[in-house]
């Protein structure tokens, strides 16, 4: 399995590295704007339960973004990983490697996460509870999804690093 992992990744490298970087581009950047242009914005819509159902409507479309986005960078840096050769190289590489990828382990659970909120939320709003799902949305959008983008930040510039080395 490892030989063709290498092949592949010898083969279709420059592909598999900017198809990593672009998906990273695009995780962390649209955590970014949810926060920073999509939230402000809602925050402009009066009628309650308009904003929040538009919330959890936007959630869920996000998801269905996230997943795949998240897939992709899975399948890329296993390629990049065993294709490149960390394994046998140096160890402060390969400890950074290790410690990239636990923390999108760590990005990927806060996703999770934010998957059970979004049920919770959803639930509530169809039971009128709308304190519930203000509360569900407000731990998302002000404090996972901006953890996730600053800890995706951090994973692109340790990314950066390891390239260096």
């Amino acid at each position: 399995m490892r030989e063709v992992l290498m092949e592949i990744f010898g083969n279709f490298s420059r592909w598999i590295i900017l198809l990593h970087i672009v998906t990273a581009m695009l995780l962390v950047g649209s955590l970014v704007v949810i926060r920073f242009v999509v939230k402000p914005t809602m925050e402009g819509i009066e009628h309650e339960k308009e904003r929040l159902s538009k919330g959890l409507e936007l959630m869920r479309r996000y998801a269905y973004f996230v997943v795949p986005a998240m897939l992709v960078m899975i399948v890329t840096s296993v390629f990049m990983s065993v294709g490149l050769g960390f394994k046998y190289g140096d160890p402060t590489t390969y400890n950074l490697i290790h410690t990239k990828e636990a923390l999108w382990v760590f990005i990927a659970f806060n996703f999770v996460y934010m998957v059970f909120k979004y049920k919770n939320a959803k639930k509530a709003i169809l039971e009128d509870e709308f304190v519930e799902v203000q509360e569900n949305l407000i731990l998302m959008l002000n404090y996972l999804i901006p953890l996730n983008a600053v800890l995706g930040i951090i994973g692109a510039y340790l990314g950066i690093v390891i390239r260096g080395h």
